[in-house]
């Protein structure tokens, strides 16, 4: 062993832990950096985001040819604003309900809450077939 060796102590595991992310960041960027310069796959991807802004729609896949027109493309574009207003709509749509049903909740558990302290409400008492003796002040003194 040489005296740099031994001056070196051995990196601890969370150095090791830390170049192990580091290497595989760098393999990560090296293989994104070949995959940007691939216009298939930049095309890919182009519309994998375009089909989750519009979800529900089928993925969109190349027309034939011969079928492509200047009208066919107006139609779709058309379409496909037409779906995502549609989509915010039915979004909105789902806000108001949960908000209407948080409403009932809370007019339920109101309802829930009064139902104990109405319990405490007098009951009137049947009516007595005797009449009540009055009360005296016998064998009370005053002072």
């Amino acid at each position: 062993m040489s005296e740099s060796d031994a001056s070196k102590p051995e990196p601890t595991l969370v150095e090791r832990w830390l170049q192990d992310q580091q290497q595989w960041q760098r393999t990560l960027f090296t293989y994104l950096d070949s995959m940007m310069k691939n216009d298939e796959f930049l095309m890919h991807m182009g519309n994998a985001m375009r089909g989750s802004l519009l979800a529900g729609k089928p993925y969109p896949t190349a027309p034939p040819p011969a079928a492509a027109s200047a009208d066919d493309a107006a139609t779709a574009d058309r379409l496909d604003k037409v779906l995502f207003a549609l989509h915010q709509l039915q979004g909105q749509m789902q806000d108001v309900l949960m908000a209407l049903d948080e409403l009932r909740a809370s007019a339920t558990t109101k309802t829930i809450r009064l139902k104990p302290d109405s319990a405490k409400i007098k009951k009137p008492r049947a009516s007595r077939a005797t009449p009540r003796r009055r009360r005296t002040n016998k064998g009370r003194t005053r002072s």
